[in-house]
Parts: structure tokens; sequence; C-alpha cells
């Protein structure tokens, strides 16, 4: 998890079970690589803070990620990725993480979630600092439900990602509008992004806010 080698996703449909799931952290890699350039060389070196507490476990972070009862909903059938989960971010004040990716059965789309758990809340918040200091964030106005700290980020290979923070867990859902185009081996994280539709930011957002749910 959370390597920052971004390598290509391919459509489930159309591949064994087997095959599917050697590669399905395709999916999670094209958005991770977002997250890694962006986020996580600010804080990969930082000393843990003093008086950090002991992060969520992995396991209790996986009952934060998206359900699949709403991806399946939402129109996303196809699992793209199981939960899995990490107690080697590489990260050490953010070192538990638990991820999944989901892809519609009948248009290139895909939507993952991934949430990390940090040992503080200062560690949690330079995650969203660091990414709203990037020249990828959108101007969307997100739900009001996320918070403040909400922000919305745009990469290479069609994705768009909503983080937001909750105390000393960092939550990411993201979208891929065109998964063949994530998928080229010209993909970057440099490359332009085309722009979201109404309906997709829609999708996003409401995905993001599923997730949120869990919370409450």
């Amino acid at each position: 998890m959370l390597t920052g080698v971004p390598i290509q996703w391919q459509p489930v449909s159309g591949r064994s079970r087997s095959d599917s799931e050697r590669s399905l952290a395709t999916y999670r890699k094209v958005l991770g690589a977002l997250a890694v350039v962006l986020v996580w060389p600010v804080i990969a070196a930082a000393q843990m803070p003093a008086g950090a507490s002991t992060p969520a476990s992995p396991k209790s972070l996986a009952k934060d990620l998206l359900p699949v009862s709403y991806a399946k909903t939402a129109g996303f059938s196809e699992v793209a990725e199981k939960a899995t989960t990490t107690s080697k971010t590489g990260v050490k004040s953010c070192p538990n993480g638990a991820q999944e990716a989901f892809q519609s059965a009948s248009t290139p789309t895909g939507v993952a979630s991934e949430v990390v758990g940090c040992t503080t809340t200062k560690a949690a918040a330079a995650i969203l600092k660091s990414a709203r200091l990037s020249s990828a964030v959108t101007s969307a106005i997100l739900p009001k439900q996320l918070g403040r700290s909400a922000l919305e980020v745009s990469g290479g290979g069609s994705t768009y990602a909503i983080y937001w923070q909750r105390g000393r867990i960092v939550e990411l859902v993201a979208l891929t509008t065109n998964v063949s185009a994530s998928g080229s081996s010209s993909t970057s994280t440099t490359t332009a992004t085309p722009p979201i539709t109404a309906a997709q930011q829609k999708v996003l957002a409401k995905a993001a806010v599923a997730q949120d749910d869990i919370h409450s």
C-alpha cells in the first residue's frame, strides 16, 4: 500500500478472477500515486510527534471503507480490489491503512476508497495541508458533512479524489472516469486530467458522503 509506483489498471470484465485479484492494486495504484506525490513525502521523513497515540488498527480502519452495498447501488458492481489492510504504509506518523476498489460493469469508470490511521491529529492534518498546497486542487464545492478539511484533487489518469479528516484518520474516495485511459502506458500524475462532468462530480461527492456516514 502507498508505494507510489503507478501500474496499469486492467478492467475486471474479460479476465479471470485470479487474474483480477493479482492485478487489482492497479486502480488503487493510479490514485495511490496521486496520494504519494502530493502527500506522503511531506511527512514520510518526520519523527513521530511527542505524545503520539497508537493509531487505529488496520482491521478497524477496514470497517470505515465505502460499503460494498453502496458501491453496488451506485453502479459499481464489480469488485476491482477486495478490502485489504496494512500496518506498514511506510509513513511513521500514519502507519496503518485500508483500501478497496470497485468498477462499473457497463462503463469504464471505477471508484476507490482508502482510510489511513495516524498517530496524532496533527499528522493527519499535515496530509490535508500538503494536498491543499498542490496546484491540482480543484474548485469543487464539497458536501458540508465532510467538514472544512475536505478538498478535491485531480490527477493524471482521469482520476479525481476527495480527501477529508476525521480526528487522527484521513479518508479518501476517488473516481476514475476512464479506466482505459488510466491504464495507458503514457499515464502519469502530470498528465492533464479530463474535466469531470457535473454528473460524475455528483457520483464522487455522494460516495464520499456514504463513506463518511459510517461515523454517524
